[in-house]
């Protein structure tokens, strides 16, 4: 998802590296402008690695819809999450359908 012109960030939250995935996902099927400050995937400046790892896992949010994005996560994360879980105790158990 593009930024909107001349968008103002605000601070949503700090998460770990999947969380922060889902999150970022949550958000954008919800319309709302998001992005990670360091992204897990992007290795292109590990030299500098220890100086963004305070950043690992921060979401920032269009300011104009940081209300509407915690509503999202405060609601979704947790759903995601729990399906998450119970799909993995179904593979551990040595199910999931075959």
């Amino acid at each position: 998802m593009s930024p909107p012109e001349d968008v103002r960030t605000a601070y949503l939250g700090r998460f770990d590296e999947f969380e922060a995935q889902i999150v970022l996902e949550l958000l954008e099927d919800a319309g709302i402008y998001s992005y990670a400050k360091h992204e897990p995937t992007n290795n292109d400046h590990f030299a500098y690695s220890p100086l963004l790892e305070s950043d690992r896992g921060v979401i920032l949010v269009d300011a104009t819809k940081v209300d509407e994005a915690r509503t999202v996560i405060t609601e979704e994360l947790p759903k995601h999450l729990e399906s998450i879980r119970e799909s993995m105790d179904e593979l551990e158990r040595g199910g999931g359908g075959t």
